[in-house]
């Protein structure tokens, strides 16, 4: 268990497992106290400060005995050199993804739910739902250079994605 800080008001520290590092994005599997909470990829250039001391170590013993350690092995590698290469190494496996655009020194920035489409080399197209379950009419284009955090894999996006309309085929 490690617990980073980052810069970002919206969510400023993660909890968690890291499961890798790249040039330029870190690979964390997340906890809500004791419920696994999918998976994130932040940015390195926000982490302020990490930290593993006996709170964290002492949560690793009560997971593990608990048997909630099984998301740390991830059954596919995820390319951590930048957004663009690991939202392509995950959208086979998982095309259902929250991006978040935050803003620095602001608790809300843009908020993104729904599947990949097409990942270029600098913008992401995404199939966008709305807070009702509904598809956007069409996809919406983020900038990579916005991008701050991913996540995939969640109890939250899972949930959410049961209840939301089917996918447009047009």
């Amino acid at each position: 268990m490690i617990r980073l800080e980052r810069r970002l008001s919206g969510e400023p520290s993660l909890h968690g497992y890291l499961l890798g590092l790249g040039p330029e994005l870190g690979l964390i599997h997340c906890f809500d106290d004791f419920e696994p909470d999918g998976y994130t990829l932040f940015r390195l250039e926000d982490v302020l400060a990490h930290e593993r001391g006996a709170h964290e170590e002492h949560w690793d013993r009560m997971l593990e005995s608990e048997g909630l350690l099984g998301g740390l092995r991830l059954p596919f590698e995820v390319d951590l050199r930048g957004f663009p290469a690991a939202l392509r190494s995950i959208q086979s496996h998982h095309a259902d993804v929250i991006i978040e655009c935050e803003d620095e020194g602001e608790d809300d920035g843009d908020f993104y739910l729904g599947r990949l489409l097409e990942v270029g080399g600098e913008t992401v197209l995404l199939h966008y739902v709305d807070a009702l379950g509904r598809w956007d009419e069409s996809p919406t284009m983020i900038s990579v250079e916005r991008i701050t955090k991913v996540q995939f894999d969640t109890p939250y996006l899972r949930r959410f994605m049961r209840y939301t309309a089917p996918f447009p085929t047009h």
